[in-house]
């Protein structure tokens, strides 16, 4: 169950993302000053190369970015996007594997290297402050931690977000994202958001079916009643709720249809497994009875007396008797 959560999650992380004026509404407003001075976000890119080996693929984020700097001299640098939903303490050691597997992938393919900077994006309840590999080595001395790899990174804990930070996010759908995602291991406060997530949603055409995405997505982690989900929906804009409608009425008749092929396969289970037991049952009666009538017989033949085999084989003497 927990990662079937962790998917759900994982995979509206992406959609967010997916967008480059959404990713780029983002990263403008959390990305240190002192880096966007550096590069040109409007020269971001969601890039699909594969920066490492393909065996190891499985054990990184697959949301990378690419962006070039302000210099003269152009160099590619890479944002590497990693999304946890609980704290991990060896984070900077998949992070570190990372950078190295693309390293070692390069060298070997004689490609130049590019400079990778980690944005690890934590989404989860629990606090958690910025990982630090040192923290592994509790008992190290200063001298040897001075042998200890430093990995920087940029780390973004959503709970941490202010409303007025969100707020600030240009992109008002990627700003209704990140205010869904803040909240979503929290259900009570994410149903009491529901209107304040849709209001940031901008009444535009041109939004794709992110609206619908996002809906499913607080649907689905928040559990809100049908009742009051339904009083929430009506409560939104005109141009929205038409869609949100439409979604939420796609998914109520998606659950009657899992509904009844659940019906069907529970009926189904229920009599296959009544006939096993039925089968079963017989058989164990049917086999303790044989069972006593040799017994009863052979005691008749011993010439045991009717009352004696009763008590013994736990019959009434009449039963005996039929049996003889």
């Amino acid at each position: 169950m927990a990662k079937k959560v962790h998917q759900i999650h994982d995979k509206f992380v992406k959609a967010s993302f997916s967008d480059p004026d959404r990713a780029i509404s983002f990263f403008e407003r959390f990305l240190p000053e002192e880096l966007l001075d550096e590069i040109d976000l409007k020269s971001l890119k969601d890039t699909r190369e594969s920066y490492i080996q393909k065996d190891l693929s499985e054990h990184f984020s697959d949301i990378v970015f690419e962006v070039t700097t302000n210099n003269e001299e152009t160099i590619d640098l890479v944002l590497l996007f990693e999304h946890k939903s609980s704290p991990d303490k060896n984070v900077l050691i998949q992070v570190g594997h990372y950078i190295f597997s693309h390293y070692f992938k390069c060298i070997a393919e004689k490609k130049q290297l590019k400079i990778i900077i980690p944005l690890i994006y934590y989404q989860g309840k629990k606090e958690w402050k910025a990982p630090d590999l040192t923290t592994l080595f509790p008992k190290v001395s200063r001298t040897l931690s001075d042998y200890i790899p430093l990995i920087k990174h940029i780390f973004i804990a959503l709970r941490s977000l202010s409303d007025e930070r969100i707020l600030q996010i240009r992109n008002g759908m990627m700003a209704a994202a990140v205010m869904a995602q803040r909240s979503a291991f929290d259900p009570i406060k994410l149903a009491t958001d529901f209107n304040r997530i849709f209001s940031l949603f901008p009444e535009t055409k041109d939004r794709g079916n992110f609206l619908e995405q996002l809906f499913v997505y607080v649907v689905n982690v928040s559990d809100i009643p049908k009742p009051e989900l339904k009083q929430a929906i009506d409560s939104i804009s005109t141009n929205l709720k038409d869609s949100i409608m439409s979604t939420y009425t796609r998914i109520r008749e998606e659950e009657k249809r899992i509904g009844i092929q659940i019906g069907k396969l529970e009926g189904k289970l229920e009599g296959k497994l009544e006939g096993k037991l039925e089968g079963k049952l017989e058989g164990k009666i049917e086999g303790k009875i044989e069972g006593k009538i040799e017994v009863v017989l052979s005691l008749n033949d011993d010439l045991i007396p009717a009352d004696q085999i009763a008590k013994y084989t736990k019959l009434s003497i009449e039963e005996v008797r039929k049996i003889v």
